[in-house]
């Protein structure tokens, strides 16, 4: 590859923390240049946070306004060699992920609460009395109003929310499939937050200013925007309408099922130059109405369009990232949040994401929160490893700082292992041309 298309390994010197040429300077936490700096007024900032029992991201908007976009709680024993539980498994993952939310946003009112789909290990689970097993070893704790769950119920035992989205509201169960302990964990909570003052909404796809600046909109006019591409199988149509390819598909195969992950939500995030799109665990094939079938991420992806992150849809398991929704996207780098070994396991698939052919001559950064150490060793000796930085092997927090006006962007790797927010790698990732 050519000098000057060779811009992703520049930042990830082994060892090194040496700054990068930014145009911002923010403040820094106590304790040194090494440990992650504070948001401030201007930043976006998108934090995915590693427990290794589900995904979480949470989000800081230029203005402060705030959005949790799922916590997940899938405590898998049969898989903690792999993917171990961090910083310690002495609590569950939604208590970890409040704990990092305090580090790093310091308001007790969090403005969205957003779910991608209905599975455990995005939204966490109520207590069903279900029996532990290798497979699953459900941990939960008893909250406040005396149900037993995990997931985001532990976030909102620290933070209250002012708005809630999801993909299926108010038609719960749609297409009959869900995770019903997930499903059981949210509903309650949910009425009882209703009568106190919650705002509910379904997630509207197509929407421009559904997911809005709160706190200073008129200043971030014309460079911030998030617009929801898909929710429960509808789809912006790329104008001012949307196309239902769930109720399509029922009607082409005669069969009411979808699986969740292809219901998933997703939107992009756009910021000056920046742009981010998450999509949950979108993925899957679907059936037209004139009975043809269809890579569906493949459309979301070209909704989307070229973005400069993507966060991979299902954890980068083989079964997502199709080739069409990674011609479509052709992201500077993806991120991945892993609790399983079965993501990010695929060669074809991180082929797929660093091929230098299908992102116009540049082979993009992959960055999960952890690569599974037997993984790496089975990949060790292929060319796309060079793209992911060694540090995840031991886990780490992604964390993404965009500066005012969204000119600039930096993601850094901290430490998973403990709480001291140390950066452990940082890389300052090209922007897409405006």
């Amino acid at each position: 590859m050519q000098e000057k298309n060779n811009i992703t390994r520049r930042g990830f010197l082994k060892g090194a923390l040496a700054a990068c040429a930014s145009v911002w300077t923010p403040s820094v936490f106590a304790g040194g240049a090494a440990t992650f700096q504070r948001w401030k007024q201007g930043e976006l900032e998108l934090h995915f946070i590693y427990t290794g029992c589900g995904e979480n991201c949470f989000y800081i908007l230029p203005d402060g306004t705030s959005i949790l976009n799922d916590t997940g709680d899938f405590y898998r024993p049969c898989h903690i060699e792999d993917v171990p539980l961090l910083p310690s498994p002495g609590r569950l993952g939604g208590e970890w992920v409040a704990r990092y939310i305090s580090r790093v946003y310091h308001e007790k009112t969090i403005d969205y609460l957003i779910f991608s789909h209905w599975h455990t290990d995005h939204i966490g689970a109520a207590d069903l009395g279900q029996k532990p097993s290798p497979k699953c070893g459900w941990r939960f704790k008893e909250f406040a109003d005396g149900t037993r769950g995990n997931g985001f119920r532990c976030v909102a035992e620290e933070f209250s929310f002012k708005r809630y989205l999801d993909h299926q509201y108010p038609r719960w169960g749609a297409y009959n499939t869900h995770d019903k302990p997930s499903l059981a964990l949210v509903e309650p909570w949910l009425e009882a937050q209703k009568k106190r003052g919650l705002a509910v909404e379904p997630f509207k796809p197509g929407a421009l200013d559904q997911i809005a600046l709160l706190r200073k909109a008129e200043k971030y006019k014309g460079v911030f925007s998030i617009r929801n591409l898909c929710a429960n199988g509808v789809a912006w149509d790329g104008a001012a309408g949307v196309r239902d390819y769930a109720s399509e598909h029922v009607q082409a195969t005669g069969k009411d099922k979808i699986n969740q992950n292809t219901l998933s939500s997703a939107f992009v995030i756009r910021y000056g130059k920046f742009s981010y799109y998450a999509g949950g665990d979108v993925s899957g094939r679907l059936t037209r109405a004139d009975g043809t079938e269809f890579d569906y991420e493949a459309e979301i992806g070209r909704l989307a369009g070229p973005v400069t992150l993507c966060k991979m849809n299902h954890h980068g398991c083989p079964d997502a990232m199709s080739e069409g929704f990674v011609r479509a996207v052709r992201a500077k780098a993806y991120v991945a949040c892993i609790w399983d070994p079965w993501q990010m396991s695929s060669e074809k698939t991180l082929a797929r994401l660093t091929s230098a052919q299908i992102h116009e001559g540049r082979e993009p950064l992959v960055v999960p929160n952890l690569l599974i150490k037997k993984n790496a060793e089975k990949f060790a000796s292929r060319a796309f490893m060079k793209n992911i930085p060694q540090e995840t092997q031991t886990g780490v927090h992604i964390a993404v700082k965009v500066s005012p006006g969204g000119e600039d962007c930096m993601i850094y790797l901290l430490d998973a292992r403990d709480e001291e927010m140390r950066v452990v790698r940082k890389e300052k990732l090209e922007m897409l041309p405006m």
